[in-house]
């Protein structure tokens, strides 16, 4: 697959931040200022540091607040174990998933050329925009997820990288709106997650966050490393409060809204009331949310520029 201009105007070196070139007869992109090549791998460029050779990444440019957490080789394991095209079974899952999704899609600006899709997973995003003819970037730190959405979304509009967060090769101020949703509960520094996305969004653009809501997070001793270790590799926890002292300090407008009451999804009413579209459906929700004291499964976030 060939890597369009349109789209290879946008990468830069992960580190540098200096442009990258396309070498067709090794299909690598390059980086003539420092020598650096990224290979392309079934149409996916590998924007990785760890990708680089071994004499080039003496210097981790990034310290992750002191945790030991290798956090790029587990999400490569986690998409080797995880096939996450996989869809729930469960009726009160998939519609739980099903509102998730379109309280996302309904922030997505109309006018937005280029979405990136942070933590892409299964790419459901690509899966419902590219049809539609819409720019997505479906971004992993794994190769298997972008890999496969490359490959299930055959388009000129549809685009992948592998890629950090914290080491982002993507050129400042050139994305519309950034999606990242269930990531930054993951992620060890979640101040920097936002601002290093913040970098990259055109004035005006948006970034929409979402991630469970005033999560209890249960460990569980490891039988291999013998510590305390995160179910489903959750890190943090948020609600309103604690989400604010992570935003940028140069956001233009920030909204906060939290959704899933746990008493509609529990007593199946959100299943029920399936067939509501979501403006309808979010007055229903609105009153659930309230009589249980917020009681809710998500928070979405949504920051303009």
């Amino acid at each position: 697959m060939l890597l369009s201009a349109a789209f290879l105007d946008l990468l830069v070196h992960p580190v540098f931040k200096t442009p990258l070139q396309y070498d067709a007869t090794t299909n690598e992109l390059f980086d003539s200022a420092h020598q650096d090549r990224f290979s392309v791998k079934e149409g996916v460029p590998i924007l990785l540091t760890s990708s680089l050779n071994p004499s080039l990444t003496t210097t981790e440019r990034h310290e992750h607040a002191g945790t030991q957490f290798q956090y790029k080789e587990h999400y490569q394991n986690d998409a080797v174990a995880y096939d996450y095209t996989e869809e729930s079974e469960n009726p009160v899952e998939k519609e739980e998933i099903n509102r998730l999704r379109q309280n996302i899609l309904a922030q997505i600006p109309e006018k937005a050329e280029w979405i990136l899709d942070v933590g892409c997973g299964g790419a459901w995003l690509a899966h419902t925009l590219v049809p539609k003819e819409r720019k997505v970037i479906s971004m992993d730190i794994s190769d298997i997820n972008p890999i496969r959405a490359i490959k299930q979304v055959a388009s000129p509009h549809n685009h992948a990288i592998v890629a950090d967060v914290f080491e982002m090769p993507i050129t400042q101020e050139s994305v519309d709106c950034i999606v990242a949703s269930e990531i930054i509960e993951h992620v060890p520094d979640p101040k920097k997650f936002l601002s290093e996305l913040f970098k990259i969004l055109k004035p005006g653009g948006r970034l929409i966050v979402t991630t469970p809501y005033n999560e209890f997070i249960r460990t569980s001793l490891c039988i291999h490393c013998n510590r305390l270790t995160p179910h489903n590799a959750h890190l943090h926890s948020f609600n309103e409060q604690s989400m604010k002292k992570f935003l940028p300090a140069d956001v233009k407008n920030s909204s906060m809204k939290i959704f899933n009451s746990k008493l509609l999804v529990k007593a199946h009413v959100q299943k029920m009331l399936s067939f509501l579209p979501l403006n309808i459906y979010s007055s229903f929700e609105s009153l659930g949310i309230a009589l249980t004291g917020k009681k809710a499964y998500r928070l979405m976030v949504v920051l303009e520029k």
